[in-house]
C-alpha cells in the first residue's frame, strides 16, 4: 500500500476550501439533502487532512474519496427537489483538483522501474483491479450526472406532469414550500425533552404523517440549533427500509417541524413492558433489523448516539424502523464497498469533544470516560438492547446514576437464570458490550455481527420481504394506542397563535429550515393524478393545441353541444330551416344556396333538390364529425 504526503500548497488550498465551507446554520441552502450532501464532503475533507498529518495517506484512500463524491452527488441529484447542484459540483472540483495530483502519482507502479532513464514518469498500461466489485467512476465531474451509475436501484423517477396540469400543481404545491396550514393536528403520540410527536393528516391527500415538534425556546444554543438542523438532513437523505423517513419540514411561529412517515405499530420499549421477554425468533429478526439500520447509518458516517428499544419503532407489518436522530453526530462517509479499511484505533476515536449525551443505560464506557468515542457506540448500544429483548431489563440498571455508570465501565454482566437465553445469544451480547471499542464485535464493520452463529441462518439480503415473527394489531390507520402517551405533553396541544412569541429564540433565522423531500413530491403527483381523474376535464391530454383545432372544426360543422344520441333523424329539405345549427353555420349554408339559385336558375327543380341533398349530406358528415370530436374529447382523450 503506498504512502502519500500532500505538499505545502495542497494541504493550504485543503484548509481554504475547510474554512470557507463551514456548514453554517445561517447559510445553509433550504434542502435536506443538499446540505447533508455538503457536510459530507466537508467530513472528507477534513478526513484527508487527518490522514495526511497522520502519514496514513494511501492510493486505495484517495480513490474511494474519489468514488465517494461522485456518489454523493450523484445521489443529491436523484434526491434533491431543488435541483440545484452548482454550488455541490464546483465544490467537488476544487476538491478533486487539489488532490489531483497525489492522485494521479499514487498510479506509479511501486517497482524500481517506475521512470524511465530520463527521469520522466512512465504512463502505465490500464488494468483492472479485481479487490473492487464496481468500477470506478469517471473522474470528470463535468459529465451528465445522468450518466453515473445510479447507486439507490431502489429510486423510482417522479411521473412527468404535463404542462395542461399546471394550474392544479400550483394549487398543491405553492412555491414548493410546504406550511402548517397542509395538516390537521389529530392526537399526541409521545413527548420528549425537546418536542413531541404528533398523528397529523394531510388535507389534500388525506394521508396520515407523524409530525415532530421541537419548542423554538429549547433551542437556546448553537448545539441544539445544530443537532435539529442535522436530524431534518439525515431523515430528508435517508432512504433505508429500516431508518424512519421524512416527508417535509418547514419552520412555524414557536416550533419547528418535521413531517415524517407514521409507524403505528408502537415501539420495543413499549412491547417488552406489555409482552415481557421477547421469543428467539422475534428477538433475532428484531435485532437483525436494527442491524441493517445502523449499518446503512454508518457507511454515510452516521452515528446515532441514542439506540435504544425507545428508538426501535414497529411498522403495521411487523418490521423496524430507527428514529430520533436529535443526538447523532457526523463523520466521514465510509461505504461498504470501499477498500481502504481504516484502524480500529481511528473507528474507536472519531470523535474527541468529550460529550456524553445519551440515554444512561445505553452509554459506552468510553462516553462516559471521556477517552473518545466513534462508530462502536452504536453497537454497544445495540448489545444492550439485545440483552434486554431477552431478559426484560437492561443490564447495567442500579438506582444511582454513578452506581450505574461504575458497572458500565466494570462491564460485569449478570445473567438472569429464570430468563433463558440462547448461548450463541450470550456470546454475541458479551462481545457486543467489551469495554473496550478497538476489541468490540462490529468495530471493523457490521459483516463481523451478521456473520455471528446466532444470525447465520438469516438471509439479510431478503430480510426486508420476510414473514415478519409478530405483527401488531391496529384498530384502524390513526390507531395509537401501542404508544405510551406522555400525560406532561398535553400542554402542547395550545394552538401555536397562543403561545407567546418572547421565550423564541429571536438570535436565529429558520426559515431556511424548510425543506421537502422526493417523497412529498411523489405524493403531490398522485394528488394531482386522482384529481385529472376525478375531473376528466382537467386532463393533460387536453391540450390548449387540441382545443384550438377542435374550435377551427366547429366553424365548419354544427354545434358539438348535440350528441349523437340526439340525433336520429335529420330533416328533410322542407324544414331546413328548422336544422339545428350555430348561427354562423346556417350563414355559410344560406349564402351557398344563394350562390347557386344564382348560378343554376333556369336548371329547374331537379337540380336544386340535387343541390340541397347534397348540403345536407354535408351537413350530417360534419354534424357526426363534431359530435365524435366532442366525445372522445371529454370522454377518452388519448383516442383523439
Amino acid at each position: 500500500m503506498a504512502e502519500l504526503r500532500l505538499n505545502h500548497f495542497q494541504v493550504q488550498a485543503l484548509w481554504e476550501i475547510l474554512i470557507i465551507n463551514h456548514p453554517d446554520i445561517e447559510l445553509l441552502p433550504p434542502d435536506g439533502v443538499l446540505c447533508f450532501t455538503h457536510r459530507l464532503v466537508v467530513q472528507l475533507v477534513k478526513d484527508c487532512l487527518t490522514k495526511n498529518r497522520q502519514g496514513q495517506l494511501t492510493s486505495e484512500y484517495l480513490t474511494d474519496l474519489r468514488h465517494n463524491i461522485k456518489t454523493l452527488l450523484h445521489q443529491a441529484e436523484n434526491r434533491s427537489q431543488y435541483g440545484d447542484l452548482a454550488f455541490m459540483k464546483q465544490l467537488a472540483e476544487k476538491v478533486l483538483c487539489v488532490l489531483e495530483g497525489p492522485a494521479r502519482s499514487s498510479e506509479r507502479p511501486e517497482t524500481p522501474e517506475g521512470d524511465d532513464e530520463s527521469g520522466e514518469y512512465v504512463t502505465p498500461p490500464e488494468t483492472s483491479d479485481p479487490d473492487r466489485s464496481q468500477p470506478e467512476p469517471s473522474s470528470d465531474l463535468m459529465t451528465e450526472p445522468s450518466a453515473l451509475a445510479n447507486p439507490d436501484s431502489g429510486n423510482c423517477e417522479i411521473p412527468e406532469i404535463q404542462e395542461s396540469a399546471g394550474d392544479l400543481i400550483r394549487s398543491l404545491i405553492p412555491a414548493g414550500e410546504p406550511r402548517m396550514s397542509d395538516y390537521e393536528t389529530s392526537k399526541l403520540i409521545s413527548s420528549g425533552t425537546f418536542g413531541s410527536v404528533y398523528l397529523v393528516h394531510h388535507k389534500a391527500s388525506q394521508k396520515i404523517f407523524a409530525m415532530k415538534k421541537l419548542a423554538k425556546r429549547n433551542l437556546d444554543t448553537p448545539q441544539r440549533v445544530g443537532r435539529a438542523y442535522l436530524e431534518r438532513d439525515i431523515l430528508t437523505f435517508a432512504d433505508c427500509p429500516f431508518v424512519v423517513s421524512m416527508l417535509c419540514s418547514f419552520p412555524t411561529r414557536s416550533h419547528l417541524c418535521m413531517v415524517m412517515e407514521y409507524v403505528g405499530g408502537g415501539d420495543c420499549e413499549t412491547l417488552l413492558s406489555t409482552m415481557g421477554p421477547f421469543s428467539v425468533p422475534l428477538a433475532r429478526m428484531y435485532f437483525a433489523e436494527a442491524v441493517l439500520g445502523v449499518e446503512y447509518l454508518h457507511s454515510y458516517g452516521v452515528v446515532h448516539r441514542d439506540l435504544k428499544p425507545e428508538n426501535l419503532l414497529i411498522t403495521s407489518t411487523g418490521h423496524i424502523k430507527i428514529t430520533d436522530f436529535g443526538l447523532s453526530k457526523l463523520g466521514a462517509m465510509i461505504p461498504n464497498t470501499n477498500t481502504y479499511k481504516r484502524s480500529a484505533e481511528d473507528i474507536s476515536r472519531e470523535f474527541l469533544d468529550c460529550e456524553t449525551s445519551g440515554t444512561p443505560d445505553y452509554k459506552a464506557p468510553e462516553v462516559i470516560l471521556k477517552q473518545g468515542y466513534g462508530r462502536p457506540v452504536d453497537w454497544w448500544a445495540m448489545g444492550i438492547i439485545l440483552y434486554e429483548f431477552f431478559q426484560g431489563y437492561a443490564p447495567f440498571d442500579e438506582d444511582s446514576l454513578s452506581e450505574l455508570y461504575e458497572n458500565v465501565v466494570t462491564g460485569d454482566i449478570i445473567w438472569d437464570s429464570h430468563q433463558t437465553t440462547p448461548p450463541d445469544a450470550q456470546d454475541l451480547i458479551t462481545q457486543l458490550l467489551r469495554t473496550n471499542p478497538v476489541d468490540r464485535l462490529g468495530t471493523g464493520g457490521a459483516f463481523e455481527i451478521k456473520g455471528h452463529p446466532f444470525l447465520s441462518d438469516l438471509d439479510f439480503d431478503t430480510l426486508p420481504n420476510q414473514k415478519p415473527v409478530y405483527v401488531p394489531q391496529l384498530a384502524s390507520d390513526v390507531d395509537t394506542s401501542l404508544f405510551i402517551n406522555h400525560a406532561n405533553a398535553e400542554k402542547d396541544l395550545v394552538s401555536e397563535d397562543e403561545k407567546a412569541t418572547s421565550e423564541d429564540n429571536e438570535n436565529l433565522d429558520f426559515n431556511n429550515f424548510t425543506s421537502s423531500s422526493e417523497r412529498l413530491a411523489k405524493l403531490c403527483t398522485t394528488i394531482i393524478r386522482m384529481k385529472i381523474n376525478e375531473n376528466p376535464k382537467s386532463s393533460p391530454d387536453c391540450t390548449p393545441e387540441s382545443s384550438t383545432n377542435i374550435s377551427e372544426m366547429q366553424k365548419d360543422s354544427v354545434s358539438v353541444n348535440d350528441r349523437d344520441d340526439a340525433i336520429t333523424i335529420l330533416p328533410s329539405s322542407s324544414s331546413l330551416s328548422e336544422f339545428p345549427a350555430q348561427e354562423e353555420t346556417k350563414s355559410t349554408i344560406n349564402l351557398s344556396i344563394e350562390k347557386e339559385k344564382s348560378e343554376n336558375g333556369k336548371k329547374g327543380k331537379n337540380r336544386r333538390g340535387s343541390i340541397l341533398r347534397r348540403i345536407l349530406s354535408s351537413c350530417r358528415r360534419g354534424l357526426s364529425r363534431a359530435a365524435r370530436i366532442f366525445a372522445c374529447c371529454h370522454c377518452c382523450p388519448r383516442t383523439i
